[in-house]
């Protein structure tokens, strides 16, 4: 969340409980068709350094546009939390056993299910953040190049370099709950 050009900074409780409004009012308002998260190590890599540095976060914000939802967390909010965080949300999507960051994760919610979860690794051996945008870019690309021809994120499990693809994973109730007792 963005106050102009500065981010809006909030704990973790804070954001879980905008994190759970967001997906409400994108899934009732038309405004998202998947969700996304791209998990990393918010201290340090290029990863990182492709978000801040290289407009990485103006440039998906305008790619993702109404199709998906897109959440990371800025470096300096949660600096000494970033693991934690990382984690607790790997956790509770499911996908702790096959996601290491940095990695963006792509998942649809069907009435109360989360289900259609795909993993995707994020080369960490690019030293070039510019190029770490550009895969990312072209994940997000797919996705939505994938929504509209197939109107179902199913197929989301063809895109890019997948780790995992996961079924139906849990009721979006169980998945905040876990988070929420994370606190």
């Amino acid at each position: 969340m963005q106050a102009g050009d500065r981010g809006i900074g909030m704990g973790y409780t804070g954001f879980i409980d905008r994190f759970e409004a967001i997906c409400h009012e994108h899934l009732q308002e038309g405004r998202a068709r998947a969700f996304a998260f791209v998990f990393y190590d918010m201290t340090n890599g290029v990863v990182r350094r492709a978000l801040s540095d290289a407009h990485g976060f103006r440039l998906l914000h305008e790619k993702t546009g109404k199709d998906i939802t897109l959440f990371y967390l800025h470096d300096r909010a949660i600096e000494a939390h970033w693991r934690s965080f990382n984690k607790t949300f790997m956790e509770a999507l499911g996908v702790e056993e096959q996601a290491t960051p940095p990695c963006m994760v792509f998942f649809r919610v069907h009435g109360e299910n989360i289900e259609d979860v795909s993993i995707y690794r994020i080369d960490e051996q690019t030293t070039d953040p510019v190029l770490v945008v550009a895969e990312l870019e072209q994940y997000v690309d797919d996705a939505i190049k994938r929504l509209n021809a197939e109107g179902y994120v199913s197929a989301l499990s063809a895109l890019g370099d997948l780790i995992a693809r996961v079924g139906t994973l849990s009721k979006v109730g169980e998945f905040l709950l876990k988070l929420k007792g994370a606190v």
